[in-house]
Parts: structure tokens; C-alpha cells; sequence
């Protein structure tokens, strides 16, 4: 898949942290440092894989010209540092001067100016677009029925105990609204130490590959879970293949909302949500005072690299279960092969509304889920015929002189044609 980035979502740190993983991809060298102090002439520092040092000085300016001193200055800092070579990396172009001092210097400096750098991305399957040149919006095609039938039954009754049928043979599954949610993906790193004011090391961050989305409607952080169902292969850019989705879905009510926010604004508000997601409270001991301290570690917003933003439609399902007539509410999301629960998993028993721990049963006579048989008698099997029932739906008769004999309906009726005496549960 070609990721697509644009130069003008990038502020200067963010386009070094994109050349120096860029020159990595392309085997050009392992990154060392990425430096942050600005006008020292070496941005970014490299191994090339000869164990050569390598200088790359950047220079976020789309519309500018890069002059000759700023060669100069790359060439001081790779005779003061020992470098073997030197790149200038540039969204602008080079002045003449610049291009005439970096050739007297033969193959110690490189220059690299927009057009270069577009080349050089294209062969890391990454496309860089100039001004004025659309974004494409992705989609994350809904789950088809086959796998929105199965995957929401597997999903919330994968431990249930049922007899004679299976979860599936007593549940249905029909969709009761569906949409497309407009967010913004960013893909994000994040390196920070915390210290002391003495210089001790109390807290890190590393993050290479975080991602958040935010909602294209409000601003909004989405869900974690939804991030599930976003991966290159789930994502396509051809909205009639969304519309191939009719065949199950409303594709005028998907397509309902659109983005209210624009790039820049979703960019800031989910640089604010990363910082506020890893700011941490921190307790740590002083050595010598044998007391314990507390420090508020929060990132700073430059160490906070976006290294891609997109735009994705993601769906969003409200899901009916039945299960012998019992309708249960799901809300869910998924692509073309899985679905994620967002809301309205089936946490609790359906007589004491009590959590469960383990496993549970669902009633093959009218569809409840509830507890293990257990002291409590939530549940029961039908002790003639094995059927799993619930209190609410069970019989019994005497057996021996204190004990019951648990009954399905329909056991107890033809125990009750034969003489027995059948009494059925007492409701909770």
C-alpha cells in the first residue's frame, strides 16, 4: 500500500523525523540521533551500513531557496564531527551558488531538493503531495453478512453452554442502523526521558508506533477499538466499493456524516490527547532524604512526532442478537474479515443481573443467559433429557425423600402423563 503524506501538515521537527525514517527505510543508514537544537548544521546523524558517519542537515521551507551558506555549514560539521558524508534535505530548492560550492566538494555532499525527495520516497512505497494536491480519504468497507452473522455470535456467546443446540442455532443477527464514522488517523512517536532536578532518570517514553483517531465530526478521541479494524489491507480508495455494500446496507444513510474539522485542527487536538494519554504521575525515592516524591511527567508537545495523518471512514453497527426471541443491543465496528465489539457485550446474569466470572448458559427454552448451575439455581440440566434451561423455565419432582429432580417443559409433561407429581420453580 503507498501511504501518501503532505509536506504542509509537517512542522520542521516532524519533516526530520520523516527524512531521517525515510533514509533509514531506503538502507541508507541507521539513525543515530535526531537532533532538536536548531542552526547547529546536523539534523540528523546516520551509520551508513559501511559503518561510515553520515550528516544530514533539513530545511522545511516549500517555497524557499537554500544558499550556499547553509553548504558551508554542512561542510564544517563534517570535517569537525569526522562524517564521510553530508545530505541537505530540502521541501524548497537550492540557489545556483549552492549547487556550484556542493559540486567543488565532489561526492561529500549531496543535495536533495523537493523533486529528488519525491523520488526517493516513491521508492518506499510513500508519495509525497505538493500544494494544492487532494489527500485521497480512505474506507473501511462494512462487514459482509456472513461475517457480521457469525463473528457477533462467536464473539458474544463464545463461552456459553448450550443443549441441545449451539449459540448459533438459537440466535439471530439483523442490523438495526449503520453508518460511517469520518476520523482522522495519526500515527504517531513520542521519546522523552523524565529526570530529577539532580539529573536522575526516573521516567521514559518510546513510543515508535502509536496511533489515536479522532472524530472528523466533533474532534472527539475515538475508541481504541476501532483501530482494530484499520490495517493496509482493510483499507480501500474507491467509494463504489462501499457502495458494492447495498446489497445489505443503506448506502445513503452510511454516507451521512462528512468531516467537520479540517487537517490542522484534528492534527493539534490529537497532539493535545497524546500528551494528556502519557502524562503520568510519578513516584520515585530520594536516596539521601529516604523520602518519597512525586513528579507530574508530561510529554512536551515537540517531542511529539506525527508521522502520518489520513482520513478513514470507519462503520459503525447497532446489531441485534436474538436469541429465542430475546433481543439483545450490540454496538460494533469491523472491516471485510472481522468485527470488534465497541458496547453491549453480555456481562451480566439475566435473573440476579450479576457479572460473570466464567462461563455461562443460555436457556435453550426461552433464550436467557445466566449463571452456571450452582448453589445459587440460576440454571439447571434437564436431568432426563440434558437441556440447558434457566430457573425461570424449570420443573421438578421429588426424587429420593428431600432431593429434586431438575425438569425441562417438556420432560415434565410426559412425566406428569405418567403419574408424577411436576412443580415448577418458584420465580425469583
Amino acid at each position: 500500500m503507498v501511504r501518501e503524506i503532505s509536506v504542509d501538515d509537517m512542522d520542521g521537527f516532524e519533516f526530520q523525523y520523516f527524512v531521517a525514517r525515510l533514509f533509514e527505510e531506503l538502507g541508507l543508514g541507521r539513525i543515530l540521533e535526531i537532533r532538536k537544537v536548531r542552526d547547529v548544521g546536523r539534523d540528523i546523524t546516520l551509520i551508513s551500513p559501511g559503518g561510515e558517519l553520515i550528516i544530514v542537515e533539513c530545511k522545511h521551507h516549500p517555497r524557499g531557496t537554500i544558499g550556499r551558506p547553509v553548504v558551508q555549514k554542512l561542510h564544517s560539521a563534517l570535517i569537525t564531527s569526522g562524517a564521510k558524508k553530508g545530505y541537505i534535505v530540502t521541501t524548497g530548492k537550492f540557489s545556483p551558488d549552492a549547487v556550484e560550492y556542493a559540486e567543488k566538494l565532489g561526492s561529500l555532499i549531496k543535495l536533495i531538493d523537493f523533486s529528488v525527495l519525491c523520488d526517493m520516497a516513491s521508492r518506499a512505497q510513500i508519495r509525497i503531495l505538493r500544494k494544492g494536491e487532494s489527500l485521497p480519504i480512505y474506507y473501511v468497507i462494512p462487514p459482509p453478512r456472513e461475517v457480521l452473522e457469525k463473528d457477533v455470535i462467536s464473539r458474544i456467546l463464545h463461552d456459553a453452554v448450550s443443549y441441545p443446540y449451539t449459540p448459533s442455532e438459537l440466535s439471530q443477527v439483523g442490523v438495526i442502523d449503520a453508518y460511517m464514522i469520518p476520523a482522522y488517523l495519526l500515527e504517531y512517536s513520542l521519546h522523552e526521558d523524565f529526570k530529577t532536578s539532580t539529573g536522575r532518570l526516573i521516567h521514559s517514553l518510546n513510543i515508535d508506533k502509536g496511533r489515536i483517531l479522532i472524530d472528523g465530526r466533533d474532534g472527539r478521541p475515538l475508541p481504541p477499538q476501532y483501530l482494530n479494524v484499520i490495517s493496509p489491507p482493510s483499507l480501500i480508495e474507491d467509494y463504489k466499493m462501499v457502495s458494492s455494500a447495498s446489497e445489505f446496507y443503506d448506502v445513503e444513510n452510511l454516507m451521512k456524516y462528512g468531516f467537520n474539522i479540517t487537517r490542522s485542527t484534528a492534527k493539534n487536538i490529537g497532539i493535545r490527547y497524546i500528551i494528556s494519554r502519557h502524562t503520568q504521575l510519578v513516584s520515585y525515592r530520594a536516596i539521601r532524604m529516604r523520602r518519597w516524591y512525586m513528579k507530574k511527567c508530561t510529554p512536551h508537545r515537540s517531542n511529539v512526532i506525527i508521522q502520518h495523518l489520513i482520513q478513514v471512514y470507519i462503520p459503525y453497527l447497532t446489531v441485534s442478537l436474538k436469541i429465542l426471541g430475546r433481543e439483545h443491543y450490540v454496538s460494533i465496528s469491523g472491516n471485510q474479515s472481522r468485527i470488534v465489539i465497541l458496547d453491549g457485550e453480555i456481562e451480566n446474569c439475566e435473573i440476579c443481573g450479576k457479572p460473570f466470572k466464567g462461563e455461562r448458559l443460555i436457556c435453550n427454552t426461552c433464550g436467557r443467559i445466566v449463571h452456571m448451575p450452582s448453589f445459587r439455581g440460576h440454571s439447571y440440566i434437564c436431568e432426563e433429557c440434558g437441556k440447558t434451561i434457566c430457573k425461570e423455565c424449570a420443573y421438578w419432582t421429588r426424587k429420593h425423600l428431600f432431593l429434586k429432580r431438575k425438569l425441562c417443559e417438556n420432560c415434565a409433561q410426559n412425566l406428569a402423563k405418567e403419574g408424577k407429581r411436576i412443580r415448577k420453580f418458584t420465580p425469583l
